[in-house]
């Protein structure tokens, strides 16, 4: 069994990251934002250690498959859904489970460094208690590496297609072998002999 080739090489590459966005988005705003909800912080020990796993779990997966090639994609997706967890928590939360929540004020502390809601991450060893700003630093400094790394992957996707057109280019049509030239030529063109 062969290995299988890169993501970046396996049909459409607008086709292919289409769908991935489309899966992490799915993924992070629903998948995750109900555990989220209905399991939280309370009921399981390192919780948000366990939460960045599930953020990732799904495109680890698929580059250990296909190879790290295309480890951009595994960071910048599973940063992507991160962010759907982070800007649609309250959002499921309310239209798809009627949890009452006034999103205003919940987006002015995800968005703004205002809040004063005591919030706190469990990493099992480490318990953090993040300063206002800190939130919506993060969720701004996701956005910047989600759209620099998805797009750092696309150029270099481009990079590996247009080298792979080449390669198939040359074997199908190989250069013409050179002339042989001989010594008299060189001779002459040179001034050697006599």
């Amino acid at each position: 069994m062969g290995r299988l080739k890169p993501l970046s090489e396996t049909g459409s590459k607008s086709s292919f990251f289409l769908r991935l966005l489309a899966y992490s988005f799915i993924y992070g705003a629903l998948f995750v934002n109900w555990i989220d909800l209905f399991v939280g912080p309370d009921r399981v020990p390192g919780y948000h250690l366990w939460l960045t796993f599930i953020y990732f779990a799904p495109f680890i997966t698929v580059s250990l498959i296909y190879g790290l090639k295309d480890w951009e994609l595994t960071l910048g997706f599973g940063l992507f859904t991160s962010l759907m967890n982070d800007l649609l928590y309250y959002v499921v939360g309310r239209y798809l489970f009627g949890i009452p929540v006034n999103l205003a004020e919940w987006y002015k502390c995800q968005l703004l460094p205002v809040c004063d809601k005591p919030i706190y991450f469990d990493f099992l060893f480490l318990r953090l208690k993040p300063y206002p700003f800190l939130m919506p630093l993060s969720i701004y400094a996701r956005v910047v590496a989600v759209y620099l790394l998805l797009r750092d992957w696309w150029r270099r996707a481009e990079l590996r297609r247009r080298a792979e057109e080449w390669k198939r280019f040359m074997l199908e049509n190989p250069p013409p072998e050179p002339e042989s030239i001989d010594a008299e030529f060189w001779e002459e063109v040179m001034g050697w002999g006599g």
